[in-house]
């Protein structure tokens, strides 16, 4: 009998990017110098993108010079997601420059123009050497849901109300869009990961 899933730790929004922050450090220190690979999920409005950006800002901003720091990116998972029903396919390429990226190579996969609504130049993320790619969106966790050794990863799941969520849609987004029918999308690919993939390190729920 196989023993059960340690529980992730929770954190609030506000401490999120310190404890993160410490944890990724711990993560590369244990590590063989390939990278890291912090996912970071959750439904519309929960917070990811913010998030992501605080993130990286504390991790670029951490002590040390030169060499001793590592070089962090981030890539947005909508950035690959080729239009409104299409989440699956999102996470399916953002799960191949994963790939890519385990293997040393660089990661590369065609993007999504959002205001044109039609394909945009490819994104290329390069081989992370020892450097932190922090994934955010939709689907991230999907993503990383398959074997990616030598890379650690950090999986985070960032829980909010669904009432918060939407507020904060409604403030973010001067356009309408089929919230309802999109996360829809997001629970599918949930449950997925869910069935084949570790569950989060992480919950980073709002106040």
């Amino acid at each position: 009998m196989s023993a059960p899933a340690p529980r992730p730790l929770r954190v609030g929004a506000g401490r999120a990017p310190l404890v993160l922050a410490a944890l990724a450090a711990d993560r590369r220190a244990r590590g063989a110098g390939a990278g890291l690979v912090i996912a970071v999920d959750g439904a519309s409005g929960s917070g990811k993108t913010t998030l992501a950006a605080r993130l990286a800002a504390r991790l670029t901003d951490s002590p040390g010079a030169g060499p001793a720091r590592p070089a962090v990116r981030v890539l947005a998972l909508e950035t690959l997601v080729p239009g409104w029903s299409a989440l699956a396919r999102g996470a399916a390429r953002g799960a191949a420059v994963l790939r890519d990226l385990r293997h040393g190579r660089a990661g590369v996969a065609p993007s999504w123009d959002w205001e044109t609504m039609r394909a945009g130049d490819p994104v290329r993320v390069e081989p992370l050497n020892g450097g932190i790619l922090v994934l955010e969106g939709c689907g991230a966790l999907a993503a990383a849901a398959q074997e990616l050794e030598p890379l650690e990863v950090l999986r985070v799941l960032l829980e909010a109300p669904a009432a918060l969520r939407r507020a904060r849609i409604a403030d973010r987004d001067p356009y309408r869009w089929d919230v309802a029918a999109w996360e829809a999308q997001e629970r599918r690919l949930a449950a997925a990961w869910r069935r084949s993939g570790p569950g989060p390190d992480v919950v980073v729920h709002a106040p």
